[in-house]
């Protein structure tokens, strides 16, 4: 049986994976997309969301989905596309984490000196004492990736993907709706169709 501990700590896991992944304002969001070359965006009018989305289900908090589903409304509507029981396409939006190694190198000014330190030691300099060092320092990272899925209904083929990955991190998790809001309008950029004639 799960603990209650376990499972506070896997929503709080996954509420700073999110955030972090969503945390559009930074810098660090990266955003792409793909689509069927073959699929007919001129012919979808309608849409829905799939009963239970992929960031609904688990342990994940309910306001994921609701975030989501808010979000990505407000985008279909206003490419005029009509939600409907018997849709053209099904939305569908997951997560996934990974952990990561990054590494950074830097440079390193230090005081030296003759006395002290000959070329090609490890604290060599130059004769008037200065020197610079160059040092790498490895960090570990969760990058964090929301995939929003487009499906044709008639054909429950996939057509299209938007992704939108970043660095998870704390400090995004206070921002958590407006991150959401922002990520899901900067993928939906990725999407260049509408339902307007």
């Amino acid at each position: 049986m799960i603990s209650k501990i376990t499972l506070h700590r896997a929503r709080f896991a996954l509420a700073l994976l999110l955030a972090g992944l969503l945390a559009a304002c930074s810098s660090g969001l990266k955003v792409r997309s793909d689509e069927d070359p073959n699929a007919d965006f001129g012919s979808y009018r309608t849409w829905n969301f799939f009963n239970e989305l992929g960031v609904e289900g688990g342990y994940n908090s309910p306001i994921f989905g609701e975030h989501f589903r808010a979000a990505i409304t407000r985008e279909m509507t206003e490419r005029g596309y009509r939600q409907s029981s018997d849709p053209d396409l099904f939305v569908n939006v997951t997560i996934r984490s990974d952990d990561k190694v990054k590494m950074k190198s830097y440079t390193a000014p230090y005081m030296s000196g003759g006395y002290y330190s000959r070329p090609g030691s490890p604290y060599y300099g130059s004769s008037m004492g200065l020197g610079v060092g160059s040092v790498r320092r490895a960090t570990e990272i969760t990058e964090a990736s929301v995939f929003i899925d487009l499906v044709d209904n008639a054909s429950d083929g996939l057509v299209w993907q938007g992704v939108a990955v970043t660095e998870a991190n704390e400090a995004t998790a206070k921002r958590l709706r407006d991150a959401i809001y922002t990520a899901v309008n900067r993928v939906f950029e990725q999407f260049p169709y509408s339902a307007r004639p």
